[in-house]
This record gives C-alpha cells, structure tokens and sequence, in this order.
C-alpha cells in the first residue's frame, strides 16, 4: 500500500471518528431532561456532588474544591455555567457521562437518572436557578 493510501485512510478513519463524536453531542443536545426539578432531585444531586464532584468543583461549583490545584487544568465554573439553550441539560448530562480534558467518565458508575440529578443540583449552584426552585 502507498503512502498516499494510507494517508487517505488515516483521514476517512479520523473523519469517522470526528463524525461520531459529534453526532452523539448533537443528540446530546436536543436530550431533555426526565427528571423534574425539585427538592427531591436536588437533595439526591447534592449527595452524588459531595461524594464525587466536590473535591474538585468546589462546594459552590466554582472550580476549586481541594484536588483542583493538582490537576493540570483547573475544573470548570460551574456556578457560571450558561443556562439553555446556550448549554443545553442534554450537554451537560453528555459531559458529566462522558467526562472531559481532566474530567472522568461517571457513565458506568452513575445510573442516568443519578447523572439527571447531578445535573439539577449543578444547576442549582447558579443563581440563575435557584429562583426557579418550587
């Protein structure tokens, strides 16, 4: 096979790759979240963050819990998270499943309905949110 093969083969194989991983973020986007927010979700949310987010978020979300200044790039703001459809809940779920540069994958580890509950208290630390509680 030649070089020029080859790289063409890289590329299609690349292109797919790029392909897929988009196509499950535009999915990801138009996912509505099927867990109601409220004190329920919010108080199982609140639970999940403290075992499993807080050491690097923060206890306000805010990117510096007490792991944060180990790792190479510091946590998101998750307080100044854009609300939708700037940043969709599908997204944010997609994330806390799939993880990120520094971020772990909970896909696997949470159920989705305790992902959907992160994501309700996540928002819950904007203040955006926190006048929409019931």
């Amino acid at each position: 096979m030649t070089k020029t093969k080859i790289s063409v083969l890289c590329a299609l194989a690349a292109s797919v790759a790029v392909a897929g991983y988009y196509a499950d973020l535009l999915r990801a986007a138009v996912t509505f979240n099927p867990i109601a927010y409220g004190p329920e979700s919010l108080a199982r949310g609140r639970v999940i963050y403290a075992e499993r987010c807080l050491v690097c978020h923060g206890e306000r979300g805010e990117g510096d819990g007490s792991a944060a200044a180990g790792l190479g790039k510091r946590p998101k703001n998750l307080a100044a998270m854009a609300p939708p459809p700037i940043f969709p809940d599908g997204v944010v779920a997609y994330r806390i499943a799939n993880g990120g540069e520094v971020m772990p994958a909970w896909k696997g580890i949470l159920s989705d309905n305790q992902i959907w509950d992160v994501l309700n208290y996540v928002r819950s630390l904007s203040p955006r949110y926190r006048s929409r509680m019931p």
